[in-house]
């Protein structure tokens, strides 16, 4: 009987590994990426939605020795072919890191940072009534009595209340909410974590939770993750979301599942690939999935679009290819796979 169990614990394990080894397969086919854009140039930092009309806009930076500009593309079907890129906001300023929202059928909101030197920055709003001509407002007012604010990234709840995380240069995440889509921001300087950079937040609509991301360091950097129910507030302990090795670029989204995900970036040798992982809580969170694998090119910049699935999204990110040209082009994976079933309660 002993043997018997054996064979039969042998055979079960075998079938696991099995199903484990298909699903790792069928996920990195599902990521093989198609171009967006085509490469020639540094494409990167993509901010994509799904409008109410069905089709996909999607706004880039583009960098042309140090100075950056705003680009729109879009899609009518579903991703798979795009709009030759547009410019959104192109001045002889630096334009980067846009956050693109839809507000309205026919309104869209754009927010980036703009500005010239190395610290005179202050984030920026335009708008558009159809996605493709932007009008640009003054610089907001977030409360600070110079320069330095910049990396917004803005979020939409479904009472229609604006919150936006961004970094001071002179050090620092903060977060700031509108109530009149982006034309005014409150001024309270609301400080997440010191001596941080890039932060992003996601907010889930069933319990009021907030979860912020940002990386911590100079050369190699560490992430770390935060979360509260007061969005002015963020006094618990932060934890590390990663140790060791060097991790930048994080992105925090909530999941049709109620779950987050967290797409971000990590150092593999001389290069970057792209991994996530799931959490039901912002505390505990599932084993990391690899989503790129590439020796031979460069993946930084993870933004998903989600959709009705609660395992898979859409994802694109900047392509550094070949490795060290500096020429990236935003890319789309169909469907990425950000829910292990086979690992469900994986949580570490």
């Amino acid at each position: 009987m002993r043997m018997i169990e054996t064979t039969r614990t042998r055979h079960r394990a075998a079938r696991a590994w099995a199903t484990c080894l298909a699903l790792v397969a069928a996920a990195a086919a599902q990521a093989q990426p198609t171009a967006v854009t085509d490469g020639t140039r540094t494409d990167y930092q993509p901010s994509v939605i799904r409008t109410t009309q069905g089709e996909l806009l999607l706004v880039f930076e583009r960098l042309d020795a140090g100075n950056g500009d705003l680009l729109v593309t879009r899609s009518v079907d579903d991703g798979a072919t795009w709009s030759a890129p547009s410019p959104v906001v192109s001045t002889s300023a630096t334009e980067r890191h846009p956050a693109l929202l839809q507000l309205a059928p026919d309104a869209f909101a754009l927010f980036y940072l703009k500005g010239s030197g190395s610290s005179n920055y202050r984030i920026h709003r335009a708008t558009s009534s159809d996605g493709a001509a932007f009008a640009e407002q003054p610089a907001l007012d977030l409360g600070w009595s110079t320069p330095g604010e910049i990396n917004p990234h803005v979020i939409r709840h479904a009472d229609g209340t604006l919150t936006m995380s961004y970094q001071r240069i002179q050090g620092g995440s903060y977060v700031a909410q509108s109530t009149d889509d982006g034309v005014t921001w409150d001024t309270l300087q609301t400080s997440i974590a010191a001596s941080s950079q890039l932060p992003r937040i996601a907010y889930r609509e069933s319990d009021g939770l907030y979860l912020a991301s940002y990386q911590v360091g100079s050369s190699a950097l560490q992430l770390f993750v935060e979360t509260t129910t007061d969005v002015r507030d963020w006094s618990a302990p932060a934890r590390a979301f990663t140790t060791g090795g060097n991790h930048h670029d994080s992105l925090p989204f909530v999941m049709p599942d109620g779950a987050f995900g967290l797409f971000w970036i990590a150092a593999n040798g001389g290069q970057f690939d792209l991994r996530s992982r799931r959490s039901l809580d912002g505390v505990a969170w599932q084993r990391e999935l690899v989503a790129t694998a590439t020796p031979a090119e460069n993946d930084v910049e993870p933004h998903p679009l989600v959709g009705t699935s609660s395992t898979h999204v859409q994802l694109y990110w900047g392509r550094e290819s070949p490795l060290g040209s500096q020429r990236y082009a935003i890319v789309r994976a169909a469907a990425v796979t950000v829910r292990d079933d086979v690992f469900t309660h994986g949580f570490d």
